[in-house]
């Protein structure tokens, strides 16, 4: 009997008890329950009229209906709507029959059948069809009484030629049919809210954990290419032989590659999840342009490429205010690609003042090549996520396909658009207008962002200047005493957070140069500690982040969690030393004070 009984009613055939989704279960609940009232009714009344053979006619063939699509319900509920179609037209037709044939007349229960035709139609198939079916049972009801002469005064109360109790339950079937059809829609709504709620949570905390890994992830890439490329610049500083300066050159260019393939997987996800924001920094144009272009110098000779750099005449001393990092990452990306795909002949990279207005300047900036071109019908798709415009391109050229992904991305958020002309095996022009305010000021070394050659590195000692430098990682500590050292400060060592507050307490520094991800105690909770402690110049020492991590929540509040100020691994190091003797002016111009 078992067995029997498995084979009738498996999970397969009469899946009902397996539906998932609410919306699709209470459809599949009301739908039968609605049948199998409708039936139940039919039963109930179809003793009356034993002498109307039309009546017992369309009884029997409704009921034979409802009883067949029940079945297939049962078996197929993913076809729901498919059968609400059927029935509510099955329906729509028996009422029509209903009033125009049988009854002749409306009576509270028809308007009852109407109304629970619309509200099927609502719920279960969507606003399309429920203003469709509403407006063929309102039609009814129109012509009914247009047609028929008759007063909406004269509308039955209960259904005629049937007994009063009988009536009766007619009208309280519909009644409870209505409330429980409402009742199972509305709870079905309540839960698909719930779930959805519930899975917004779930990403929510998916999203957390990506961004952690990928902050963590950031750290342990960047902290040894912070070691790596600031090494090989100081062995460049010092190496005379120009053989091996070359071969350095080469090590800190794939260094160099490697940190913005990462860069470009970390401004992927950031453009993903919608993070990505720009800065608001004063810089110098035609500085900005010269230092972006000059590590690519290098690459375009090896290819026995001429590599120009053009700017307007005008911006010789033109400083805006705008993010120059994401410029700079626009202009590298463009020019980068622009030398991959060139084998002859050579790059333009080019800025025109466009529009010199008050307070505004609009500014064209340009990458030319004479590479091997796009094809029109790619001219579009090469803007998307690791897209490239051939196969062939992919396997000969390699590359993530992201860089003009993230060109596009960062050239709207400045808002502009970036465009293309292109013409197959004879080159490429990319091209973007940007709109920059004016800055106000004149660009000194307090504001001084990107200064040409900013590869030879500043040996202007900083000598007097107290540093605490708090960082793990011992080829990091290494690089870092070095680098201090060509500006005469040697600086004292902490393994960790609590490290640097135990070499605090004895002794004072003028700064702290504080790693963020440190064992035992990290920066953020070191800094959180130091700035709490009750002795004043203690706690208020200059607390610098050095971070290789992306966290968009530390980066963004960087002041509010305790730093003073914070540098990106891997940083330059010109960019240390003008932070440092910022700091070194200021104190003292307090000790004169």
């Amino acid at each position: 009997m078992k067995d029997f009984l498995h084979k009738v009613i498996t999970p397969r055939k009469y899946a009902l008890y397996c539906i998932s989704d609410p919306i699709t279960r209470a459809l599949t609940v009301t739908y039968l329950l609605s049948v199998s009232l409708t039936i139940l009714k039919i039963i109930i009344i179809l003793p009356h009229f034993s002498n109307d053979s039309l009546r017992i006619l369309v009884f029997a063939v409704v009921s034979m209906a409802a009883i067949f699509f029940c079945i297939q319900v049962a078996k197929a509920p993913h076809l729901i709507k498919r059968y609400y179609h059927i029935g509510l037209m099955v329906y729509v037709s028996y009422l029509a029959i209903s009033i125009f044939l049988l009854s002749k007349g409306i009576n509270i229960s028809t308007l009852q059948e109407f109304y629970l035709v619309i509200m099927w139609a609502f719920f279960g198939l969507g606003m399309r069809w429920g203003v469709l079916y509403a407006l063929s049972t309102i039609s009814m009801v129109v012509v009914f009484l247009v047609y028929s002469n008759q007063s909406i005064t004269i509308i039955h109360l209960l259904p005629p030629h049937i007994p009063f109790w009988t009536a009766i339950f007619v009208v309280v079937t519909n009644f409870i049919l209505a409330i429980f059809s409402l009742y199972t829609y509305q709870r079905a709504i309540a839960k698909t809210s719930e779930e959805k709620t519930n899975l917004n949570k779930q990403l929510n905390k998916l999203l957390d954990a990506k961004t952690d890994f990928l902050s963590t992830m950031s750290h342990e890439l960047r902290t040894p290419l912070n070691s790596v490329i600031g090494i090989t610049n100081l062995l460049i500083d010092e190496n005379q032989v120009e053989s091996q300066n070359e071969d350095l050159r080469n090590l800190r260019f794939s260094a160099e590659s490697l940190q913005l393939l990462i860069n470009d997987i970390l401004d992927f996800q950031k453009m993903d999840s919608h993070k990505l924001e720009l800065e608001s920094i004063p810089f110098n144009l035609a500085h900005l342009l010269e230092d972006a272009c000059g590590s690519l110098q290098t690459r375009a000779s090896e290819k026995n490429l001429s590599f120009e750099v053009r700017s307007d005449p005008r911006l010789v001393d033109f400083e805006v205010v705008g993010d120059p990092t994401r410029l700079t990452q626009i202009i590298v990306n463009l020019a980068s690609n622009a030398i991959k795909f060139t084998e002859s002949g050579g790059v333009k990279v080019s800025c025109q003042l466009v529009v010199d207005e008050d307070h505004l300047a609009t500014l064209r900036f340009s990458v030319e090549d004479t590479g091997i071109g796009i094809a029109p019908d790619q001219q579009t798709a090469i803007f998307e996520p690791f897209i490239q415009a051939s196969r062939n391109i992919s396997r000969k050229f390699g590359g993530t396909g992201l860089g003009l992904s993230i060109v596009k991305h960062l050239v709207n958020l400045h808002g502009g658009t970036i465009r293309l002309e292109s013409t197959l095996n004879s080159g490429s022009t990319f091209y973007f207008d940007i709109t920059y305010r004016k800055y106000d000021g004149r660009l000194t070394s307090q504001t001084l962002v990107s200064p040409p050659n900013t590869r030879i590195i500043n040996k202007e000692s900083l000598s007097g200047l107290r540093v605490l430098l708090a960082e793990d990682n011992q080829m990091s500590v290494i690089f870092m005493q070095k680098l201090l050292a060509k500006w005469e400060i040697e600086p004292e060592i902490a393994q960790n957070g609590q490290d640097a507050i135990d070499n605090l307490k004895r002794q004072d520094f003028d700064v702290i140069l504080m790693d963020i991800h440190m064992p035992v105690m990290n920066g953020i909770e070191a800094t959180e500690s130091i700035r709490s402690l009750q002795a004043p110049a203690k706690a208020g020492v200059y607390i610098l982040a050095l971070t290789a991590s992306v966290s968009d929540d530390i980066i963004a509040n960087i002041q509010s969690l305790g730093f003073d100020d914070y540098l990106g691994k891997p940083f330059r190091p010109n960019d240390l030393h003008h932070k440092l003797e910022q700091i070194l002016q200021k104190q003292l111009s307090e000790k004169r004070s």
